[in-house]
């Protein structure tokens, strides 16, 4: 995944050199996975979308190990489970562009083979049931014909593997799903009760067995909705499906809600909401803690928080912020301002954070205090952190202060016009900043989103959008967050976008990739895969149609037959050694 993250840095750079109005600025926050990405594919093949297949099927290839194995995303470890998913997917698009991926199916079931464990099974139950699903299917016109041996090699991987499903006992209702598919048993697939998401995995395995199905519950997670598509074919699923596609691939958030909400709250950066947003009402706060850091979350997602009312167990700045909700709610917030007052010792909370916090919220809410011994608390603090090393590093001791400490006293620095206060402020910033643009959590600590965000909305917050610190953090977050997707021009037949890769299929086959331009007229269609290396988008576009070879669909009827039967046999072979192994301890005995 790091080299598709680098993959977006480059294509901004790329993005300065494109004419104005060819590209546009997109959120790109979503990472591919395999899962999500390959099952996508195979409800798309069913429903005839067969550019969409394309697209996915070239973010497989993307993701995929040098030998040929896939993990749940890039740079994740292969597993069998997720090399069987993309098998299956590819299988599809080799169907829309045969040549294309047969070489990357050979490697995939060869590797598989040499993974198998000596008693049949591949890591876990859900790993071995796939793996046959997928070899079994391999089998049916997708083998290098060359390999002298392999398919015997390919019979006797599933041999093995079924033998393992038919003794062992799955743990769980998906397992067992995927246990009866591989299999073919269809009967117990049928008699099998199933709720929520498993019921798209009953009716995808049913589905898979050539029943017919029907299905009208909503699902949420992408998986789920694309096994409901496959086994009804309902537009209502093939429509939310398509809604969750992301520059060609299905996957999951790359970055953590709360980091793109803290961004959204810069300028600029509002439509992250509706990204962010859905996923929110999934964190359920624990205590009463995260009940207070949660809260401004949810009114950015116009959802209301759960307020807690005690607050002996709450910082100072906690007490504030439900005061500040509580205002933006339209509630009364006296006890929390009451308390606050009660609290103080000299105009301080607790330290320089509470103190500033809580200043600044007071002030908002244009509470009557005299807020002179809190300034000069703030002040002589801030003298102190500056001028003052620590004993064991020899470093100024605001170096170990969290950066979004000085962010939120520099936004009462500015709204009381302490202008020495508010400049010493800047330069720590700035010189904390990094070259990126990104300021971390403390100096030489990873560069965080959220630590960043929160610095760039308190310069923007104080009025200070127009320093070169708030500059380097916008450009910091855009290019982290957002890619420019150049568009392909289509002239006389010829497409052309400069750095890309246009793979060309014609009459239901691969024949071949150019960079930059290609003829594109007498085709079925294009794969435009951008850029050339690492891509960040890939986009499919019909010419004159893709079309399918047979090979999948009914075939699958006729292959389970033979996984019946085969299972059968294996099942009464197992019998036979049981009863041999008993005699035997007989005799002994």
């Amino acid at each position: 995944m790091r080299r598709i993250l680098g993959a977006a840095l480059i294509l901004m750079i790329i993005g300065l050199s494109l004419p104005m109005g060819s590209a546009k600025i997109e959120p790109y926050v979503y990472k591919p996975t395999v899962p999500e990405t390959a099952f996508a594919v195979l409800a798309l093949y069913q429903t005839g979308d067969y550019d969409k297949v394309l697209e996915g099927c070239e973010w497989l290839v993307a993701l995929k190990t040098p030998f040929d194995s896939w993990g749940m995303a890039y740079g994740e470890e292969h597993m069998a489970k997720y090399t069987a998913m993309a098998m299956l997917a590819l299988m599809r698009g080799e169907n829309i562009a045969r040549g294309r991926y047969r070489d990357v199916l050979n490697g995939a079931a060869y590797w598989l083979i040499y993974k198998q464990n000596p008693d049949g099974s591949w890591e876990d139950y859900t790993g071995t049931a796939l793996a046959v699903i997928a070899l079994k299917e391999f089998l049916n016109g997708y083998i290098n014909e060359n390999l002298t041996g392999f398919e015997k090699q390919v019979r006797d991987a599933i041999n093995r593997g079924e033998g393992w499903l038919i003794e062992a006992k799955p743990k769980t209702d998906a397992e067992r799903i995927f246990g009866y598919l591989a299999l073919g048993k269809k009967d117990e697939l049928e008699k099998m009760g199933a709720e929520g998401e498993l019921k798209a995995y009953r009716a995808f395995a049913l589905a898979y067995l050539g029943e017919k199905v029907e299905l009208s519950d909503d699902f949420e997670s992408t998986v789920a909705m694309a096994m409901a598509l496959y086994s009804t074919g309902d537009e209502k699923y093939r429509r939310e499906l398509l809604e969750k596609e992301h520059f060609g691939f299905w996957g999951v958030l790359h970055y953590r809600v709360l980091d793109l909400l803290s961004a959204s709250k810069v300028g600029g950066f509002e439509d992250l909401r509706d990204i962010a947003c859905p996923y929110l009402g999934k964190i359920t706060p624990g205590d009463d803690w995260e009940r207070v850091i949660l809260a401004d979350y949810y009114l950015l997602c116009n959802m209301t928080p759960e307020l807690p009312s005690n607050h002996s167990g709450l910082f100072p700045w906690q007490v504030a912020e439900i005061a500040r909700v509580k205002a933006l709610l339209g509630e009364n917030y006296s006890d929390e301002v009451g308390y606050l007052l009660s609290t103080a010792r000299n105009g301080v909370w607790k330290d320089f954070y509470n103190t500033a916090y809580v200043v600044w919220v007071l002030r908002k809410l244009n509470v009557s205090h005299d807020y002179g011994a809190s300034l000069s608390y703030l002040s002589n603090n801030l003298t102190w952190m500056l001028k003052t090393k620590d004993p064991k590093t020899g470093n100024p001791v605001y170096y170990n202060v969290p950066t979004y400490y000085f962010a939120y006293a520099l936004i009462v620095f500015s709204e009381f016009g302490m202008e020495k206060e508010l400049n010493e402020t800047l330069n720590l910033l700035a010189e904390r900043q990094y070259p990126n643009g990104a300021f971390p959590y403390t100096p030489g600590s990873v560069a965080g989103l959220t630590s960043t965000a929160k610095t760039v909305w308190a310069l923007q917050r104080a009025g200070l959008a127009n320093t070169t610190a708030y500059t380097k953090g916008v450009s910091f977050l855009r290019n982290v967050l957002y890619a420019d997707i150049p568009k392909t021009t289509v002239e006389g037949g010829v497409a052309r976008l400069t750095n890309a890769t246009f793979l060309l299929i014609r009459d239901g086959r691969y024949v071949g990739n150019l960079t930059d331009e290609a003829k594109v007229s007498e085709l079925d269609g294009y794969v435009v895969i951008y850029p050339s290396q690492n891509p960040v988008m890939i986009s499919a576009y019909v010419v004159k149609g893709f079309r399918a070879a047979e090979g999948v669909g009914e075939n699958d009827k006729i292959a389970y037959l033979y996984i019946g039967a085969g299972a059968l046999l294996i099942a009464m072979a197992v019998l036979i050694m049981r009863r041999k192994e008993r005699g035997g301890e007989r005799e002994k005995k």
